[in-house]
């Protein structure tokens, strides 16, 4: 029976890799595909639900499969069953069962009828990975693939501006969380000395004794880990990124940002809550974020003009009561409140383009102004005009994330891409030729030699991340901060050549296939990275392998970059946290800088004057 769990994560791919088959045009098949894996999921989830509460409702660990062993580093696939998965699999799949038959009516017709499904089958595999992982390794699969598919189904409508804008915005907040994950993962490997799995932080003798002997190392881990979960949940500071995530349709909108995807960092802080449980700190942390969260978007939410903006900062508001219950340790409560809470945003969603047909409607017969109060207080005006600012948290993520990073990178423009070449196959060589002569005895790191390089990493990438004429060179600069990455890493004496071997044999070929994407489509189109081209709509098999490309060369689980990422990570000393927050920066903005290119070569509105183009802010 409890083979049955990985059927659960297998089902929903097997539908994926069918609907990519099926003919863009037979929207039949395509939705009975959908209905069928959709349908198949909850009635095997549900079954096994049942079955599972009969025996007792144990909690249930499986190691699946081991991906990759070394001197001491273990990265395996971790399958785990208990209360928490359950609830979260149960209500999960029968929305998307329900979003699943809505779909098929409301997206009728349109032109990317079959790229809807594509990506809602491939968000419901990562929820299925994510709910089921019994490890952080497992969960970051799960994580990245519900990245990309909010992306994706952000940017829906590519022909227009803003979709593709705040579809790249957002998932620039989600590098954000992936980069607190991973960041919990290298730490964890410090703490522990092995892949730690979720079974075992309930041992609570074992727990109290690593933290009461590296109490600093358990803090830290403890913030990565709520930094993820405030990200993914829309939580404060970060609150602004979901009513932007609403350009998208209005099923994906329903089954992502008011249900289901949305909720997934309570999920994260449910799954790690033995570990982070007896740190009164982060209790108060997570309490603290969840009240400043649930007050600001609840006042924001009576102001908005629109009702899918009214939904989310309501979504958003209860979420922030849920992160209190969760710092209570009210855990069943919990549940029952973020399954009431999907329940309700999910249909308020659904319903919603019902609800503006009617009340434009009834305003012809019915409308009259509202009047403001002359006694209105000077503080209820200011809290009005700053709650329809949403309290400016969006131009505060901007100018702390990004503007920093922006300002860097544009002091780097006098980089040359010939030097920064011919430099890194010197330092690469010469690092070779270092390590095989055993230097480790020179003790490198006393002279800073690995931070300087690592530092070197960061601005190579800024320097990409600022380009704005010439694509090739952007994703050059890419490539070159990954080398440099690893020479940083390569000076610790557990690194060896097999290791970058392993690394190297995600990064070069997808470098390799970008470039010769990049250079087909050169042959055929004008481009820069100044504005958004829509050359998808005109080659969309270009489109299709240039982000493949961008995905592989960025570390998303398609090659083994993926696990290169967390297998340099463990390379990385506990003590070297210059060179661990340099890579992690490096991973924030390799992935932002790469689906920057892509989004601004292959999607927005077509610059050729015989197709139809939006308006800017349509």
């Amino acid at each position: 029976m409890e083979n049955l769990i990985l059927f659960f994560i297998l089902i929903p791919i097997t539908g994926f890799v069918a609907s990519l088959i099926a003919p863009a045009k037979n929207e039949r098949l395509i939705s009975f595909i959908a209905f069928g894996t959709t349908g198949l999921t909850l009635i095997s989830i549900t079954c096994f639900t049942i079955i599972w509460m009969f025996n007792g409702a144990p909690s249930i660990n499986i190691n699946e499969i081991n991906l990759y062993s070394a001197h001491g580093y273990d990265f395996f696939i971790d399958l785990y069953f208990d209360k928490v998965t359950a609830v979260y699999l149960l209500f999960s799949s029968v929305l998307a069962y329900l979003i699943a038959v809505y779909s098929r009516y409301y997206m009728h017709r349109e032109s990317g009828f079959k790229r809807f499904f594509n990506t809602k089958l491939l968000f419901i595999t990562g929820i299925n990975t994510i709910v089921l992982s019994g490890n952080f390794e497992t969960l970051f699969i799960g994580w990245e693939i519900l990245g990309l598919s909010s992306f994706l189904l952000i940017a829906y409508y590519r022909e227009r501006y803003l979709p593709v804008k705040n579809g790249l915005k957002i998932y620039s907040i989600y590098r954000v969380a992936d980069v607190g994950l991973l960041l919990a993962m290298w730490l964890s490997h410090h703490l522990w000395h092995e892949n730690i799995t979720f079974l075992q932080l309930n041992n609570a003798a074992m727990v109290n004794s690593h933290l009461h002997e590296h109490y600093f190392v358990g803090l830290i881990i403890s913030l990565t880990i709520v930094m993820a979960a405030a990200a993914k949940s829309a939580q404060f500071p970060f609150s602004s990124w979901l009513p932007r995530a609403m350009e998208g349709p209005t099923p994906s909108s329903a089954i992502f940002y008011g249900s289901v995807a949305v909720h997934i960092g309570v999920f994260l802080l449910l799954r790690t809550y033995p570990f982070w449980s007896g740190q009164i700190e982060i209790k108060i942390l997570v309490i603290s974020i969840g009240i400043i969260t649930a007050v600001l978007s609840s006042i924001t939410a009576k102001v908005m003009s629109t009702v899918k903006a009214q939904i989310a900062y309501s979504s958003t508001a209860q979420i922030g009561l849920i992160f209190i219950e969760v710092a209570l340790g009210w855990d069943n409560i919990a549940l029952i409140h973020l399954s009431g809470n999907a329940f309700l945003r999910a249909y308020q969603l659904l319903i919603s383009p019902s609800i503006v047909t009617y009340l434009i409607r009834e305003q012809f017969f019915n409308f009259k102004p509202k009047t403001i109060s002359q006694s209105s207080s000077r503080f209820k005006n200011s809290l009005y005009i700053i709650a329809m600012n949403e309290f400016k948290l969006d131009d505060f993520m901007y100018k702390i994330l990004w503007t920093p990073l922006k300002k860097i990178g544009n002091f780097a423009r006098f980089m040359n891409l010939k030097i920064t070449v011919i430099s890194t196959i010197a330092l690469f060589i010469g690092s070779i030729i270092l390590l095989n002569n055993n230097t480790q005895e020179l003790n490198l790191s006393r002279f800073f030699i690995p931070e300087f390089i690592g530092f070197i990493a960061v601005i190579i990438l800024l320097r990409s991340f600022v380009e704005r004429k010439n694509a090739f060179k952007a994703w050059n600069y890419i490539f070159i901060s990954h080398c440099w990455i690893v020479i940083a890493i390569g000076f610790n004496e557990s690194f060896n050549l097999t290791d970058t071997l392993f690394y190297f044999g995600g990064i070069v070929p997808a470098f390799i296939f970008g470039l010769y994407f990049l250079k087909k489509l050169k042959t055929k189109e004008t481009f820069d990275l100044n504005d958004f081209y829509g050359h998808s709509f005109e080659h969309k098999w270009l489109a299709f392998g240039f982000l493949l490309s961008s995905l592989a060369l960025i570390g998303f689980p398609i090659t083994t970059t993926f696990l290169g990422e967390d297998l340099l990570f463990t390379h990385i000393k506990e003590d070297q946290f210059f060179i661990a927050t340099c890579v992690s920066v490096c991973y924030i903005v390799e992935g932002i800088a790469a689906i920057r290119i892509y989004s601004r070569i292959f999607l927005g509105p077509h610059k050729k004057s015989y197709h139809p183009v939006p308006l800017r802010d349509a």
